[in-house]
Parts: C-alpha cells; sequence; structure tokens
C-alpha cells in the first residue's frame, strides 16, 4: 500500500476554497451532489485534484463549517490499502473501515448544506466579504456618508470605541490563540501517551510472546537434546559392539600375522642357514681356487726364477724340471677334481634341500589358502550378521527419527497456526488502535482548519472595519481641509472687502461705495 500523504496544511485547504468560491461567474458552480461521481473515480485524484473542489458557496461553506478537505474525499480502492506481505483480510478490514469514513464524510456534508439550505442561508450572509467586491465598496460608501453627516467630536467618540473594540478583539484573538495552542500542545501530549502507551504494550506483548515461544522452543530443544542423548548412547553402543568385534578381528587378524610371521622367520632362518651353506661351500672352493691359483702363480715364479738361474745349465735339468712341472699339474687336476666332486656334491644336497623346501612350501601355501579361505568365509558370516544387526538397528533408528520427526512436524504445525491466529489478532487490534489514531488526527485536523477558518473570518471582519475607519479618516480630513481651506478663503475676502470699504470710505464717493457693496 502506497503511504497516504499527511493532511494539507489548513491554510492551503482554506486558500483552495475561496479561489474556488471566488471564481469567475460564467463558469457553472459545482456542488458536492456534482462532485459525487468525480469522488468515486480512482484517478480523479491523481489526474486533477482541483476538479474534487466544489465551487457553489453553500457547499464550500459546509466544507468551512465542517473542516473537511474535499481532496480527502476521493475513492481508493482495496489494493491501495494492501501492504506487503500483509493477510488480505487486514487489508480488507482497513479498507472497509477507512470507506465508510469517506462515505460518512461525504453524508456529512451534504447534510451540512441541506441544513444551509433549510436555514435560507444566503452568500451574503458570509463574514467572508473578497477584498474589493460591491459589499466592500457600498460599505466604504455608507461609512463616508456617514462620516459627512455627523459631528467630528461623534467621530471621534466613535473612533475611540472602534479602537478599544479591536483592540479588545485582538487580545481577544491573541488570548484564543494561545488557548488553542495549548489545546492543540495537550491533544498532541495526549496523542503521544497514548502511542507511548499503545508501543509499550505492544512491546510488553512482544515480550510475553517471545518469552512463550522461547519457552516452548526450550522444551522443545529440551526433547531434541534428550532424544539426541539416547542417539548418541545408542550409537555410543553400537560403536562400542562395532569396537569389540573390530578387536575380535584385529587379535585374530594378529595372531594369523603372528602365526605368518612365523613362518615366514623359519623360512627365512632355513634359507640363510642355506644361504650360508651355500656361501661357506663356495668360500672353501673360492679359498681353494685362490690357493691353487697362488700355488701356481708361485710356480710359475719360481719356475721362472729358476729358468732364469738354470738357462745355462744342461738339457737334463730341464727335462726334470719339466717331470716335476708335469707331476705338479697333475697335482693340482686332482685337487681341482676332488674339490669340484665335493662342490657337485654339495650343490646336489642344496638342490635336494630346495626341492623338499619348495614342496613343502606349496604344502604350506596351500594349508594358509585353506585356513585363509575358512577364516574368510567366517568373515563373511560375521560381517553379513554384523551387517543384518545394523541394517535392523538403523532401520528401528530410522523408524524412531521418522516418528520424532512427524511430531516435531506435527509440533511445527500447532505452533504455525498459533502463531498465525495470534498475529493476525494483533493486526486487528493494531488497525483498529492505528485507525483509531487516525480518526482522532482527523478530528485534530478538522478543528484546526475550521478554527483556521474562524480565525481568517475573524481578521477579514478586522480588516474590514479596519478599511472602512481608514477611509472615513481619510474622507473626514479631507472635509476639515476643504473647512479650512474655505475659512482662509472667506477671512481673506473679509480682508480685502474690509480694506475695499476703508479705502472707499477715504475716498467718501458713495457711489463707489454702494458699486462695490452691490
Amino acid at each position: 500500500m502506497l503511504a497516504r500523504d499527511a493532511h494539507r496544511p489548513a491554510l492551503e485547504w482554506l486558500s483552495d476554497l475561496q479561489k474556488a468560491k471566488g471564481g469567475s461567474a460564467d463558469k457553472p458552480k459545482t456542488t458536492i451532489q456534482d462532485l459525487l461521481e468525480r469522488f468515486n473515480d480512482p484517478t480523479a485524484s491523481t489526474s486533477d485534484p482541483s476538479s474534487l473542489i466544489p465551487s457553489s458557496p453553500r457547499s464550500v461553506e459546509a466544507c468551512f463549517r465542517c473542516g473537511i478537505d474535499p481532496l480527502e474525499l476521493a475513492y481508493q480502492p482495496a489494493t491501495y490499502f494492501k501492504r506487503p506481505l500483509e493477510d488480505e483480510d487486514i487489508s480488507q478490514m482497513r479498507y472497509e473501515k477507512n470507506e465508510a469514513v469517506r462515505q460518512e464524510r461525504i453524508k456529512t456534508l451534504i447534510d451540512s448544506r441541506k441544513d444551509l439550505i433549510d436555514n435560507l442561508w444566503q452568500p451574503s450572509d458570509s463574514k467572508m466579504p473578497a477584498a474589493g467586491s460591491s459589499s466592500m465598496r457600498s460599505m466604504r460608501s455608507e461609512a463616508a456618508g456617514e462620516a459627512r453627516s455627523t459631528m467630528i467630536e461623534k467621530e471621534r467618540e466613535r473612533m475611540e470605541v472602534s479602537k478599544r473594540r479591536q483592540e479588545k478583539e485582538l487580545s481577544q484573538m491573541v488570548e484564543h490563540e494561545v488557548k488553542r495552542a495549548e489545546l492543540l500542545a495537550k491533544q498532541q501530549k495526549k496523542i503521544d501517551e497514548m502511542e507511548k502507551r499503545n508501543q509499550e504494550q505492544l512491546r510488553m506483548k512482544a515480550e510475553n510472546e517471545k518469552a512463550w515461544i522461547d519457552k516452548q522452543r526450550e522444551i522443545e530443544l529440551q526433547k531434541a537434546r534428550e532424544e539426541e542423548e539416547i542417539e548418541i548412547e545408542a550409537k555410543l553402543m553400537a560403536e562400542e559392539r562395532y569396537k569389540r568385534e573390530k578387536e575380535i578381528q584385529a587379535r585374530l587378524a594378529l595372531e594369523e600375522k603372528e602365526r605368518k610371521r612365523a613362518a615366514r622367520e623359519a623360512e627365512m632362518e632355513r634359507r640363510s642357514k642355506v644361504a650360508e651353506a651355500t656361501a661357506a661351500t663356495q668360500a672353501i672352493l673360492d679359498a681353494q681356487a685362490e690357493l691353487v691359483r697362488q700355488n701356481r702363480i708361485k710356480m710359475e715364479k719360481q719356475d721362472a726364477e729358476r729358468a732364469r738361474r738354470m738357462d745355462d745349465e744342461a738339457k737334463a735339468r730341464t727335462i726334470a724340471n719339466a717331470e716335476k712341472r708335469a707331476k705338479a699339474d697333475a697335482r693340482i687336476a686332482a685337487a681341482l677334481a676332488q674339490s669340484e666332486a665335493v662342490l657337485a656334491k654339495k650343490r646336489a644336497d642344496f638342490e635336494a634341500r630346495e626341492r623338499a623346501a619348495a614342496a613343502r612350501r606349496v604344502e604350506l601355501e596351500v594349508i594358509e589358502k585353506r585356513d585363509i579361505e575358512a577364516k574368510r568365509m567366517a568373515d563373511a558370516r560375521m560381517e553379513q550378521e554384523r551387517a543384518e544387526k545394523y541394517q535392523s538397528a538403523a532401520d528401528a533408528e530410522e523408524a524412531r527419527k521418522q516418528s520424532i520427526r512427524s511430531r516435531a512436524e506435527q509440533k511445527d504445525r500447532e505452533l504455525a497456526e498459533l502463531y498465525a491466529r495470534r498475529k493476525k489478532e494483533n493486526d486487528i487490534k493494531k488497525l483498529e488502535s492505528d485507525f483509531e489514531l487516525k480518526l482522532r488526527l482527523d478530528k485534530v485536523d478538522s478543528i484546526a482548519k475550521h478554527q483556521c477558518y474562524e480565525r481568517d473570518l475573524g481578521l477579514r471582519k478586522i480588516m474590514t472595519e479596519f478599511e472602512t475607519k481608514r477611509s472615513m479618516l481619510r474622507e473626514r480630513q479631507e472635509l476639515m481641509t476643504q473647512r479650512k481651506q474655505a475659512n482662509m478663503d472667506a477671512a481673506l475676502q473679509r480682508q480685502k472687502m474690509q480694506g475695499t470699504m476703508d479705502t472707499l470710505k477715504r475716498s467718501k464717493d458713495m457711489s463707489k461705495i454702494r458699486a462695490a457693496v452691490q
């Protein structure tokens, strides 16, 4: 809903009605009845607001006496009073109340105009003549005639009386204005106090309602916490069961792992022993080969040395040395053959042990696979049983949660309905309070406009009397000036006549005297 403008200032209202009343005489005058169709047109107040102001003297006088602004009688549709996010019933109630007030004001104006017609009221009866009108001129002419036909003393007395009356009226007007200002201040103070009380009541209602809602929310939160604690306890129990199962599985897995580790360690020990035996055998072979190689090198060196020493010896010694070398070669070959036979035997033993170990590993792997498969099937059964238990617990928990949610949703719906019902009641009370305040403000505005009209009447009356007195004083001044001029002319004529008479008397010519007298 668009915000309605505040009441127009009283002086603007008075000025517009006076202009409409004192318009051209050639234009037809419009009454309240003539404007009823325009009042009921929603676009009239926005297209041409001046078309809602009557120009008939009796209609304008009715507006003056009732203190009603005709621009506020324009019809406003129900959408004009619609506020954002407001219930349709509240908007309709606001529209109906404002429409009833508008119709009542129109009826008041029509009845007031009818009373003026029944009482034979005429525009000339108004105490508010316009400046420069024929009535003003007639009053001035009558005052001027009266000033000419009265004595200066009586005029002075009337001026004194008028002056005292004007002073009295001015003092009465000042006193009236002071009283009016005090009355308006008291009314404003009462309105402020009422608004303050209304705001305090609304604040207390809002606080009580908020406290009630907070209490209900606290109760719901307490229930939710209790349910959450129960749920947490159930979860903890499930977690404990799950942990125990996991611990059992971990312990079994640890035992299995320990068994596997012991088997691996035994196998590794066996392999390390085999490797050590192989390494020892290889070391012996390497040592023997190294010994043979060293012996060969040593013998070659000895042979070379002997060859160098015995180059010059006989061929017999050469043949002997050759036989010795052949024997040494035979001994070396025999040693090598013996070493190779020992190494071959050791390799055959190692390969036999390896084949036995491989067969044993195959048997252990078969046994391990069988145990693992049995363990896996047992674990699968336990996991299935655990999953079934967990699913049943989860289904029960979900059913409980669904029940809790349904109860919470039901409670929320009930709270929402209660809140909506209370909000509507509060909105209706606020609407009635605001409308009552609006009626009081309208009454204050009507009283202020009527007082402005009465005050303007008094001021115009004073100005009319002031203009009359000023015209009388101006005409009296002119009359006194004329009398002074006539007296001066008469005195000059007498002086001239006296001089002429004195001259003629000194000449003693009676004919000239008679001629001068004639």
